[in-house]
């Protein structure tokens, strides 16, 4: 029966990478969840391993304060700002005893590389030889892997070993792989490269998920010569690795970033091709007001998805250029570790992530904003358009408007003057009907006076009469001349009657007529 295979003293390192400052909430702001690495780390990883050290790493840390987040003491700190233990060196844990295999060694090393927190967190036998299917003791519940870290920015696993029973370098790497990450990831990483780094084999494993608070990017390094462990653990090479694997995990945090972003901006420049066919649908449109609110409507929507649009450039634009710092800090760390390595190394596919960065990744943000920008340009064009269109909409839609308006004084000046001038008329005609009526009244009060006069007179006369006609029967008439003699007192009655009368008349006439006018007044 074939003996399963093992491996001695074998190490895990935890390089986990979390943005600590957001550039959307401003410059050098803190993000909302910067904190949540130290909180995973003290509460979840010290949990399964049950390490006191690592339960109570916030009270370690100067980015803490009386167990709260506190990052202000980083700037207080008199320390170097990059290191974060309080002490700034590297916190040891107390051996951790676990089920049927010998106590566990580890250390902890917390720091800020610019606006990212890491750490380098190991675990370790000394001195032991293990089953490889034992590895999941190094990963309880699979609290080292991404789901259980949650870095924005990403992480790396490197698990060291002396192969102990074995077939291939190869096939023990994929075995203790599939033992440590033992079916507690989601996507299981699987092989991408292998090369050789200072004498002894290296295996590289990657998910290559999109998000990369879950992408397992796991380095399976088997000692195959003496000075490996030598020079793996010396500080400058820890150093140099550390901002190799921070370097990459920034790039290719970014770059997928990039890509969302790019597939955002294709969907609004697709939303702005289809606003196209709507110019020439408004031009055809007759009622010019209608027109002007429709263009205008269409000019704000357009606005608004540029804006979008140039939001995503901008980012494209940003990564591209973190791209380039990170892929300089990339090769520099590269190297540094080439400087240290000896006879017989192949570090090809740290090489190849490197060209992969600088002509694949930089090579399609280029075209990515190409495209963009061309579609930028086409669309500022069909705004510039759209505008002019406005404009001169606005100004005949003015004029018309001015026109109108005139054309409104001027009937309203026209319908003002035909109504005062048929009032005019209609006074005149007023006043011809007054007249026309003051001669009726007057006409007929003349013809009253006539009949009052004449029936007054004949009255009056009628009264005279009879009132002397006794004086004929008194004295007899005289029908001869005779001047001689005195005027009969009939014919003086008479005569003295219509005298009196006739004054009497006027007299009245003349009250009449007074009263008449002064009722008229």
């Amino acid at each position: 029966m074939q003996e399963p295979p093992q491996i001695k003293n074998p190490s895990i390192t935890l390089y986990p990478f979390h943005l600590r400052d957001d550039s959307d909430e401003g410059y050098g702001e803190v993000a909302r969840n910067a904190q949540s690495l130290w909180e995973n780390l003290a509460d979840n990883v010290g949990t399964q391993f049950n390490s006191n050290e690592l339960k109570s790493l916030r009270d370690k840390l100067i980015c803490y304060k009386d167990k709260q987040y506190y990052p202000q003491g980083e700037q207080e700190n008199p320390n170097n700002d990059k290191l974060l233990i309080t002490d700034g060196k590297t916190l040891d844990l107390q051996p951790i005893t676990q089920p049927n295999l010998p106590k566990l060694s580890g250390s902890i090393y917390a720091l800020r590389i610019h606006d990212t927190y890491t750490a380098d967190l190991t675990f370790y036998y000394k001195n032991v030889t293990i089953k490889v299917a034992d590895l999941n003791q190094l990963n309880p519940q699979g609290c080292l892997l991404p789901s259980a870290i949650k870095p924005s920015l990403g992480q790396t696993l490197l698990l060291y070993a002396t192969p102990a029973v074995y077939d291939t370098y190869r096939k023990l790497a994929d075995e203790c792989v599939t033992a440590f990450v033992h079916n507690q990831q989601q996507a299981s990483p699987e092989f991408r490269a292998e090369g050789i780094l200072f004498g002894s084999p290296i295996f590289e494993y990657d998910s290559r998920e999109d998000d990369a608070a879950k992408r397992c990017h796991i380095l399976v390094w088997l000692q195959d010569n003496p000075q490996s462990l030598q020079l793996a653990t010396a500080t400058f090479f820890n150093a140099y690795l550390m901002t190799l694997l921070f370097s990459r995990a920034k790039i290719v945090f970014v770059y997928r970033e990039a890509r969302k972003k790019y597939r955002k901006a294709q969907q609004i420049v697709g939303e702005l091709e289809k606003k196209l066919p709507e110019f020439g649908e408004i031009e055809r449109e007759q009622d010019r007001q209608v027109k002007l609110q429709k263009l205008k409507g269409l000019l704000a929507e357009v606005r608004t998805k540029m804006l979008a649009c140039a939001q995503q450039v901008c980012y494209l634009q940003e990564v591209r250029n973190t791209i380039d710092i990170n892929a300089e800090n990339y090769a520099e760390a590269l190297e540094r570790i080439k400087g240290l390595s000896i006879e017989g190394d192949n570090l090809d596919f740290l090489q190849r992530f490197l060209d992969l960065a600088e002509n694949t990744y930089q090579r399609q943000i280029e075209i990515d904003l190409n495209y963009l920008i061309a579609s930028q340009d086409l669309f500022q064009q069909s705004i510039s358009t759209v505008r002019g269109m406005v404009e001169i909409e606005q100004v005949e839609f003015d004029r018309e408007k001015e026109q109108r308006e005139r054309q409104r004084d001027r009937e309203q000046i026209q319908l003002y003057q035909q109504k005062e001038e048929e009032e005019k008329i209609r006074d005149r005609e007023q006043i011809k009907l007054y007249q026309q009526n003051e001669e009726k009244e007057k006409k007929r009060d003349r013809q009253l006076e006539n009949i009052i006069f004449f029936v007054g007179t004949a009255i009056g006369g009628g009264q005279i009469f009879s009132a002397a006609y006794p004086l004929i029967k008194e004295t007899p008439i005289q029908w001869r001349l005779d001047s001689s003699l005195p005027l009969h007192p009939f014919a003086a009655t008479i005569l003295w009657s219509l005298l009196f009368g006739l004054v009497f008349g006027l007299l009245m006439l003349g009250i009449a007529v007074l009263i008449r006018k002064i009722f008229r007044e």
